[in-house]
């Protein structure tokens, strides 16, 4: 997937032609005469559309040698033609507020555009262009830049991600030489690098044409209108010779294949791997029920075994079908404490999966994760653009875009002893890969004297307003009725959230935010977990440096007793003394965890640096693990009684529900709460003031270098603010933003660069940042210096802001179209004080920001001479290549933001003498 990292997307989407189960969806489906598919849906609730287009081509058809070609061909789409040259595809799109992604898999590549629905002759005529067009204005210039963008997505997805080379790995040792899935999607570096101009054309030739190729248009559009317009820019095309696809027998092992392999990563894994049955057939369905009763929450098979309680064989346990068309493979993964036998870890696994295989589910498991799992796919229906793709998907397997029904009864017709009998036959004791992975064992440490130390130094925008009424004990409602589906979703906002720790107690909002799950009312932990899952409800509580929420999500039959449960964990949770313990480890766990990660780590630690200990933004939300594991439950309790009060809350609701009805169900439930006033705010440091620094956390061996700057920016509340969301977008928020263009389009440096504005009640700050090959470190930091003075020297155009406030326009309208986004953009106004209204007054108002106004805030909108840049990874390769870049002298600091070994000088927060860069 070209560019992820640059907007964080989750594509999901679903029309409101739905039938009142979400089991239909309607849609016209035709071929042209050059035996392209065409399926239409029309949802005309809000002002945009989607173009999905899936072509029949994926990993498995590629040539030996020619591994990840399927992949890197994908990213050679954006390429540009002789119509659209350059980085014209995504500039027109962005100009217009769309945006665009494509994603490869074993069996198939999609690619998808999204924007307002005036913006979707556009979409389709910059599809047309390349499917006619990019191999003839394919060069060996743009292969080169793709290739190391390819190249470099496969060291930050896999080479530098805990675990990640053991995922290459499996393939291999799961399907034999010559077999179509043997090789992972992102291929080889030395097949890439071997890739040529002829292999690139050759490849368009055979599998992008017509007659390989199913396009979903999807959102508010006139038939009458779009057919013709599909009709001239697809139909015209020429078909194409029907492209030959690999195909392979079922692949079975005869044995057990054990290896074992090492990363750098705080948790040894055991990671057993099965052949199961292929997409969409028999078993498939069984196997996906079978993941969830093993590893879905507290109450799964392997979570009770292995984690609760006493039991201290895990600290991560999950299990998935990963489906593909040939075959599919079954996954079960055990991350252990580091002490652990793996040998006793795989045998309580074994017994675990022993006894599925012998008795099966209960009915009652059974039956709560098919009640989770229609929740699931309903609510992912919401978004146009995840039902785009759904249509196309249920035509690539089915030939009928209309499969909703039929996907779902897979599961909703499983049964307790069809399941068994499924894990009788994938889960063979004797038949299997079993895979250990160890933590690397840490260098020898080098002579304390043998160096010596070095001295630190648009137009008007209308969104859906809610109706507004007050409960009896005075919380706060908003509401907004959508009638497309049969959900619902209510969010309680706290003010406070992290904010609310101290240095000493940092963690103690998030794991109180934990524990209200771990047992409410009258129930358990085992038992709230089975009464949410027995209604399929999708409850979560999760905290952010000003506030925190209590979210629930529930098919609306089922809202009554949702509510209660709800209201139970914030009003009335348990606090058991055991399940404070389990919770407590598994989240100093998973805050271990986190320091095998490398971007983790420089988010922590520049934040750390940049604001001090002192300030709430210098502390990470969920902690550290040293701070959680000396908290106390009775801390806990305080903190409950004091955070979780009507008096903090605003009470926020979304779904097929009246107003009336939603406050008479909310009456009983929340309407006698009762709590404490909130109390006067505590007093926050001044914004942080001070030179620059440069940060080192050694890293060794790694193949990239995590680079993150931190400088000084606004609160909500600034004058600036809207004019700034527009500059973020043009430096560093979309793909097409200077600073990716630069680093990965033009360099190939790294697979996404970007940079973002968070604005807090009370602080604010910038960042920009890039995962860079190691090599390329200081040639990626000249030319993140080489933007930021571009843009500070005040060159934006009428164009750029133009692109810009579209985009930023089409990411709120995306953000809205699902109930759950929709709760999230309201529950950060009203945690800020702000009417929801206040979202379209201000893109209202960003469309008279004129390119000069941008200028202005140019120079102090990037604060070099006040920024900490952390760089993460190997210490030798990145000192040599700053050397010549005049930054001040780096800190040498550990994974917590702490004085590495080789430098005891003042504490992070402190500010040290140096000179800023010129």
């Amino acid at each position: 997937m070209r560019s992820m990292i640059l907007k964080g997307i989750l594509i999901s989407l679903v029309l409101t032609t739905v039938s009142a189960v979400g089991q239909t969806v309607s849609v016209e489906k035709y071929t042209l005469p050059n035996g392209m598919t065409v399926i239409l849906h029309e949802d005309h609730s809000l002002p945009v559309a989607a173009v999905n287009l899936w072509y029949r081509v994926g990993s498995k058809d590629e040539q030996p040698g020619r591994s990840g070609f399927a992949h890197l061909f994908e990213h050679l789409m954006f390429m540009g033609t002789a119509r659209v040259p350059g980085n014209a595809f995504d500039v027109l799109m962005e100009s217009g507020g769309g945006w665009n992604n494509a994603s490869t898999s074993e069996d198939r590549t999609n690619y998808y555009s999204f924007g307002p629905s005036s913006l979707l002759p556009t979409l389709l005529w910059l599809d047309a262009d390349r499917l006619e067009a990019l191999g003839e204005n394919m060069t060996l210039e743009k292969l080169d830049k793709q290739r190391e963008v390819v190249r470099n997505e496969r060291r930050q997805t896999s080479e530098n991600t805990p675990y990640g080379r053991a995922e290459l790995r499996i393939p291999e040792m799961m399907f034999p030489a010559g077999h179509p899935y043997h090789h992972t999607v992102i291929g080889s570096h030395e097949d890439l690098q071997a890739a040529t101009v002829n292999d690139v054309k050759n490849f368009f030739a055979t599998y992008y044409v017509p007659c390989n190729a199913s396009l979903v248009v999807a959102g508010d559009f006139d038939p009458a209108t779009i057919k013709p317009l599909i009709a001239q820019l697809f139909g015209t095309l020429p078909r194409g010779s029907e492209p030959v696809h690999m195909s392979a027998a079922p692949v079975k092992l005869d044995r057990v294949k054990r290896t074992t392999m090492s990363d750098d990563v705080e948790f040894p894994r055991v990671w057993m791997v099965y052949h199961s049955p292929k997409h969409y057939a028999d078993g498939d369905a069984e196997m996906d029920l079978l993941a969830r009763v093993l590893s879905n929450g507290i109450t799964s098979r392997l979570y009770q075994r292995l984690m609760y309680g006493d039991n201290k064989l895990a600290v991560d346990v999950s299990a998935y079908q990963q489906s593909m068309l040939l075959g599919s493979i079954f996954h079960v993964i055990v991350d252990a404490p580091p002490e652990a036998d793996l040998a006793a870890v795989e045998k309580a696994v074994d017994d675990v999966l022993a006894e599925l295989r012998e008795k099966g589910p209960s009915k009652e498991e059974l039956e709560r994760e098919k009640a989770s799992l229609e929740h699931e796919m309903l609510d992912g229906m919401q978004p146009v653009l995840e039902r785009a793709d759904m249509l196309n998907q249920y035509e690539f397997a089915f030939g009928e875009p209309d499969g909703f029904k039929r996907d779902l009864d897979r599961y909703r017709n499983a049964t307790a002893e069809g399941v068994r009998n499924w894990a009788r036959q994938v889960l063979t004791p004797d038949a299997r890969l079993i895979l250990h992975v160890l933590p690397e064992l840490p260098a020898p440490p080098s002579d304390p004297r043998a160096t010596a130390p070095k001295t630190a130094s648009s137009d008007k925008v209308t969104l859906p307003e809610p109706a507004a009424f007050t409960l009896s004990n005075g919380l706060k409602v908003q509401h907004w009725e959508r009638k497309a589906l049969p959900l619902t979703c209510v969010s309680l906002v706290f003010n406070g959230g992290a904010s609310l720790d101290t240095f000493e107690t940092c963690g103690l909002a998030s794991v109180t935010a934990d524990m209200l799950s771990a047992g409410a009312g009258s129930r358990g932990a085992l038992e709230f977990e089975e009464a949410l899952k027995a209604i399929g409800a999708d409850f979560s509580a999760s905290v952010d440096r000003e506030w925190s929420s209590v979210d629930l999500q529930i098919l609306t039959r089922n809202l009554d007793p949702a509510l209660g449960l709800m209201a139970d964990a914030v009003m009335r949770p348990a606090f058991d003394a055991k399940e404070w313990k389990r919770v407590k480890r598994d989240a100093v766990n998973d805050l271990k965890s986190e320091r095998d990660d490398p971007a983790s780590v420089a988010g922590a630690v520049g934040l750390r640096v940049f604001f001090g200990d002192a300030h709430p933004y210098g502390r990470p939300v969920d902690g550290t693990p040293e701070a959680v594991q000396k908290l106390e439950l009775d801390q806990v309790k305080a903190f409950h009684a004091r955070a979780y009060s009507p008096r903090r809350a605003v009470l926020l609701t979304a779904g097929d529900l009246s107003p009336e009805q939603m406050k008479a169900k909310l009456e009983p439930v929340f309407g006698s709460w009762t709590g404490p006033e909130a109390g006067e705010e505590s007093t926050w440091p001044g914004a942080p003031e001070g030179v620059m620094r440069v940060v080192l956390v050694h890293r060794p061996g790694a193949v990239q270098t995590v680079v993150r700057f931190f400088a000084p920016g606004p609160a909500y509340d600034a004058p600036q603010r809207i004019a700034l969301e527009a500059f973020g977008t043009i430096l560093g928020g979309s793909f097409t933003s200077r600073l990716n263009q630069n680093l990965r389009e033009d360099k190939g440096y790294t697979y996404g660069a970007r940079c973002a504005y968070v604005f807090g009640r009370r602080a604010g700050f910038f960042q920009a940042g890039a995962s860079v090959h190691a090599e390329v470190t200081g040639a990626s930091l000249k030319e993140f210096f080489a933007e930021f003075d571009r843009i500070r020297g005040g060159d934006i155009s009428e164009d750029e802001a133009a692109k810009a406030k579209a985009q930023v326009r089409t990411d709120v309208l995306e953000g809205i179209e699902s109930l759950s986004g929709l709760l999230t953009f309201a529950g950060e106004l009203a945690h800020l004080d702000r009417p929801f209204s206040s979202l379209a007054e201000d893109l209202t108002a960003l469309n008279t920001v004129p390119a000069s106004r941008l200028n202005e805030l140019a120079r102090p909108a990037v604060a070099l001479e006040k920024c900490v840049l952390v760089l993460v990874g190997d210490r030798d390769v990145i000192l040599g290549q700053i050397a010549d870049l005049k930054l001040p002298a780096p800190i040498e600091l550990d994974e917590a933001g702490n004085p590495a070994e080789r430098d005891r000088g003042p504490a992070v927060g402190a500010s040290r003498e140096s000179a800023p860069r010129p």
